[in-house]
């Protein structure tokens, strides 16, 4: 990998300017609550000074990360801080003068902690997370220091560091939480003040009966900043699904004459695409500015424009400038010039209900080369398709790469019951209603879903129905186990993990909390117990007879424990299945060398099962060799009993 600081102008210009290094690939490593690595990339936000001379960024180099400085011109670059401890958050004076930083505990005293453990072991603990998986007692943020993060201070002239005083320390707290009036709008779900604090408007649910994770919010705004004499926009636009995350940040903003509010709402089946709308306070309709299916993210406000990174299914991420005035866009900088001379398949979203009424949505990729008239195989990559088409959820399956080798490839959206978000509050609560049989739960929406888009490109001559690859990573196994538990549409398989036998909780290190949870919401009182319908209805160990799709688990070393169960039940039924695992890997593969084998594997291994294709390279003699055994058990051993779906 490569990481790197770029500066550029917001109007368009050739002068790019490449400002600093922005450090070691482990910051594609990220770590959770509890410590342990997953290999998810960690965004790094810089933070402009004060007189806009140059950034200043967290960098990881020679194993400790630091707060380094680049001057926008590109010409200096320094490190501000030289703390035994690593930075973890950061921000600038007032003044410009100094930065505050926290950090965990100092890297020495984490080493001396972790010392014991070669030689003497560590005692399992059934409250610590993780602790059988990594082999090793691990540290949430802070657990050495009190629970707290230390606060330090860095003058830029001095360069002397030290704890924060008393002062200083409400300072920093006013920095990291700015002031915001949420006694005054205890119903706001967002708000956004004017520049100068006069006005603010918010959003809030206005139905008692939807207050819920995702529920039908409506815009509000008084050009009081204490609320005084709100005005509810009347028009049917402002009122709906908003969008408070990804591309305005905080969802809500004031136009620069601060006369205009702007506000992103997510509309099409399934959420497919992002509306962006401005509305003036007194106005009895709100203004579209722009609708597309195209990943816009970050956005800032510069003079009446908003300049944002975009993906699209055939590009990966650009800055773009959007025009207020008319959404017009305009790209300012591609990282990636020479990807233009690639050729890609055209890609085309579609939009369908499945036979339970739920909307999804998803990319139709095909082949390059592809002929009007032909019946393709069919790989479905999910288990989300609002970003760029790389791979799906944790990039292993490589979407455009798939539509080269002459597959035709549904990126698809993995359908969620948004009614029951409207209604819940918290994740936890929909997965105790899943749990509970109150809410469709995924692998069964997943499976309807796949049916239905099957049907609709069969019937216009795209695909070829009996030859259908189903594939996932996460969240996305669910819709693979419940594919090739339930159905006879699969004719190859591949998953990054298998985790839904009996004992996956426990070889996978979950916390004693969260398994006593899950139990108690599935009905399981104990291992050994009554599995509850998930394990009854998901794991391919209990239903090992139902599975007739060759099956290939690409595995990481950390999690590849929790598949054992599924793995080995197969195997000893003479299933086709093959588990391949990778070294130093977490949730999420992040090591080059790791990804690519990954991707060959794959690529690999839909040629064989579903076009009968086998690279002749000498070095994948054995890989064939094998794959051919299992071809041999599934022609010959294969069940002949039908797959019947579950109807509850």
């Amino acid at each position: 990998y490569r990481v790197a600081w770029f500066v550029a102008p917001t109007r368009l210009s050739n002068s790019i300017v490449n400002v600093g290094d922005g450090g070691d690939p482990t910051l594609f490593r990220n770590k959770q609550p509890s410590g342990r690595i997953i290999g998810a990339w960690v965004a790094e936000y810089p933070k402009w000074s004060l007189n806009a001379r140059g950034i200043a960024y967290r960098k990881r180099f020679d194993g400790e990360t630091q707060v380094w400085w680049s001057s926008r011109d590109g010409t200096e670059t320094r490190q501000l801080t030289h703390n035994a401890a690593d930075v973890e958050t950061f921000h600038w004076s007032r003044d410009g003068s100094r930065i505050f930083f926290t950090t965990d505990a100092d890297r020495s005293l984490l080493r001396i902690q972790e010392e014991p453990r070669y030689g003497k072991g560590h005692v399992f603990d059934y409250e610590t997370p993780w602790s059988t998986t990594a082999g090793k007692p691990l540290y949430p943020p802070y657990s050495l220091i009190g629970g707290e993060p230390r606060v330090w201070v860095s003058d830029i002239g001095s360069q002397v560091e030290r704890l924060v005083t008393a002062d200083e320390r409400v300072e920093y707290e006013q920095l990291k939480q700015p002031v915001v009036h949420v006694k005054k709008f205890p119903r706001a779900r967002q708000t956004a003040w004017t520049k100068d604090k006069r006005g603010v408007a918010w959003v809030q649910a206005d139905d008692p009966e939807k207050q819920g994770k995702l529920p039908p919010l409506t815009l509000y705004a008084s050009l009081a900043n204490d609320g005084r004499n709100p005005v509810r926009c009347p028009a049917a636009e402002c009122t709906g699904i908003f969008d408070l995350s990804r591309p305005l940040g905080k969802g809500l903003h004031w136009a620069a004459a601060e006369d205009e509010i702007l506000f992103v709402k997510m509309e099409g089946m399934g959420y497919s695409k992002r509306s962006l709308y401005g509305w003036r306070i007194g106005e009895d309709h709100a203004r579209k500015i722009l609708t597309t299916d195209d990943w816009i993210s970050d956005c800032s406000i510069v003079a009446g424009r908003a300049v944002c990174f975009r993906e699209t299914p055939r590009y990966p991420r650009t800055v773009v400038s959007i025009d207020l005035a008319d959404g017009s866009m305009q790209t300012l900088v591609d990282p990636n010039p020479e990807f233009r001379n690639v050729t890609l398949g055209d890609v085309e979203l579609i939009e369908w209900k499945n036979a339970h009424g739920y909307g999804s949505f998803g990319y139709l990729v095909k082949p390059p080369d592809w002929v009007p008239g032909r019946r393709y195989p069919l790989v479905f990559v999910g288990y989300r398709a609002r970003t760029a088409l790389r791979g799906g959820v944790g990039d292993e399956y490589p979407v455009h790469l798939f539509a080269a080798n002459g597959f035709m490839v549904v990126a698809y959206d993995q359908p969620e019951v948004f009614d029951a978000f409207e209604i819940y509050p918290t994740g936890v609560e929909i997965g105790r209603a899943r749990w509970a049989g109150q809410v469709q739960f995924d692998g069964r929406m997943g499976l309807a879903s796949f049916k239905s888009i099957i049907e609709i490109l069969a019937e216009q001559g795209l695909v070829d129905p009996t030859r259908v690859a189903v594939t996932g990573l996460s969240a996305g196994v669910a819709d693979v186990n419940y594919s090739i538990i339930y159905s006879d549409i699969v004719a190859a398989a591949i998953s990054s993990s298998s985790q839904w036998g009996p004992s996956s909780n426990f070889l996978g290190g979950a916390a004693g909390d969260f398994i006593r949870e899950y139990r108690r919401a599935i009905g399981a009182a104990r291992y050994g117990g009554p599995y509850g319908f998930l394990w009854e209805r998901m794991s391919l160990a209990l239903n090992t007879e139902r599975v007739r799709a060759p099956l290939l688990v690409n595995v990481s070393d950390s999690e590849h424990p929790e598949s054992l169960e599924e793995v080995i039940r197969l195997i000893e039924n003479d299933k086709p299945v093959e588990m391949v695992v990778y070294p130093d890997e977490g949730h999420v593969k992040w090591h080059p060398a790791n990804r690519l084998a990954v991707y060959e594997r794959n690529v690999d291994w839909l040629n064989f099962w579903l076009q009968g294709v086998e690279d002749v390279s000498p070095t994948k003699t054995e890989q064939y060799a094998r794959w051919r055994v299992l071809l041999d058990k599934h022609v010959n051993g294969e069940s002949t009993s039908a797959a019947v779906e579950l109807a509850n």
